[in-house]
């Protein structure tokens, strides 16, 4: 239920707002946090106001790199909560007495990884597992890990945390139902390659959170189902519960790029391989094209149905073999399964991108899914829903926007892979 002290959707309550253990609420003015499925970090920004009278910053000897943290409480009683370090002033604006400050601020993971360094060798470990103690190491909280991938080998070479994390991200191998698979014929120098794989991982305010690109696309893993929302009159006659699963505004700045999928070899690539321990060529051809629309199969044979990105490899499956005997098909160099297949996965997974403004939702997560529902303008036809921009999205980043004169709204940026082009399609 709602709290009875809200008359207003987007009104919210301030409970906690402190800068180095100081409390500032009569000094806030705004305050925007981030979250993005891209990002293993969440990030924002405050701006806060003073005077030579209070003098809090140089009072307090404030360096802009203290601890911070702050709770804020909406209509329908959601708590967001947050704890992490400022990260510098970015902008100071003085007339008279009078001081306003702008200041970014990250998560306290930011500061543990970049005083660590990963100096050890991975042999034969799964993605999921070192994914976990990359998160350990920041001192992070795990959310959920629904991500599962083949056993991985490399070194990690003094890399940071989110470094190790964004190596596992482009060559861990998924294993499941469209987990890669390659076909090469002995003495030929052409094959074929098919699937997907590619891992996505960020932090929330819930915690860590990492899954497989494709489970993600389908709303599966990664996130839980955040509601149904529709696009309707902020009027009188609606229920405080109704007016929150409004939808303010909302704008589409891409829907498709079929010339930068073409680029990027999303639908048609080759991956020209040279196996050092056999001397062999062979060029490797991506023909699968689960991830195309129909038209978008029509347009690229009219295109010419040709491989639109070629890529290079050097293969040596035999460099971490020990023993005498021969190593297995691909346990040590794996790119002959993630290279091409993660360059499609990436690339039609962000076909649709669209920006959802609502009243505030603070329990909303990036890489959660939500349901759109957007009616038509009524006409002889009837009513109805836009099917275009009706139907299911995963929640690409969420940014939750708070002001000093108690208005609040988060804003959704959602995205649509190359086949969920409509309602109907956007459950696949």
């Amino acid at each position: 239920m709602t709290n009875s002290d809200f008359s207003n959707p987007t009104q919210f309550k301030v409970d906690t707002f402190e800068i180095d253990g100081v409390d500032v609420v009569g000094l806030f003015m705004t305050l925007s946090i981030y979250e993005n499925i891209f990002s293993p970090v969440i990030t924002g920004n405050i701006t806060i106001f003073d005077t030579d009278g209070s003098g809090f910053v140089e009072d307090n000897e404030i360096e802009f790199l203290e601890e911070f943290k702050f709770s804020f409480k909406n209509a329908k009683e959601e708590t967001i909560e947050f704890e992490g370090v400022l990260n510098g002033l970015t902008n100071k604006i003085i007339k008279d007495s009078k001081k306003v400050y702008n200041v970014d601020f990250t998560s306290k993971s930011v500061r543990q990884n970049e005083s660590k360094f990963i100096t050890k060798a991975y042999k034969s470990k799964k993605p999921e597992e070192i994914v976990r103690e990359m998160i350990a190491v920041v001192k992070g909280q795990e959310d959920k890990i629904d991500g599962t991938g083949l056993p991985m080998t490399f070194s990690a070479a003094r890399k940071r945390p989110t470094e190790v994390i964004k190596y596992v991200l482009t060559h861990g191998v998924t294993s499941g139902q469209d987990s890669p698979s390659t076909q090469e014929q002995e003495g030929s120098q052409e094959g074929e390659t098919k699937g997907t794989t590619g891992f996505l991982c960020w932090e929330t305010l819930d915690g860590y959170r990492f899954a497989d690109v494709q489970s993600l696309r389908k709303g599966e893993s990664g996130g839980t189902d955040a509601g149904e929302f529709r696009y309707q009159l902020q009027n009188k006659n609606l229920s405080m519960d109704e007016v929150m699963k409004g939808v303010i505004d909302y704008d589409f700045k891409r829907i498709g790029d079929f010339q930068s999928k073409l680029r990027s070899g999303a639908f048609k690539n080759t991956v020209i391989t040279f196996d050092v321990d056999k001397g062999e060529y062979v060029e490797l051809e991506y023909k699968d094209d689960k991830n195309m629309s129909e038209k978008q199969k029509k347009a690229l044979e009219d295109a010419g149905d040709t491989p639109t990105r070629v890529m290079t490899r050097m293969f040596s499956n035999e460099r971490f073999e020990n023993s005498c005997e021969k190593a297995q098909k691909e346990k040590w160099d794996q790119s002959k399964q993630f290279l091409a297949q993660n360059q499609v996965s990436q690339n039609t997974f962000d076909d649709q991108c669209g920006t959802f403004t609502l009243p505030p939702q603070l329990t909303v997560r990036a890489g959660d899914s939500m349901k759109i529902r957007i009616p038509k303008v009524e006409s002889e036809k009837g009513q109805g829903l836009d099917e275009k921009h009706s139907g299911k999205y995963i929640i690409r980043q969420v940014g939750h926007h708070f002001f000093a004169d108690g208005r609040a709204y988060t804003k959704l940026t959602t995205i649509r892979s190359t086949t969920q082009q409509d309602d109907k399609t956007s459950e696949s």
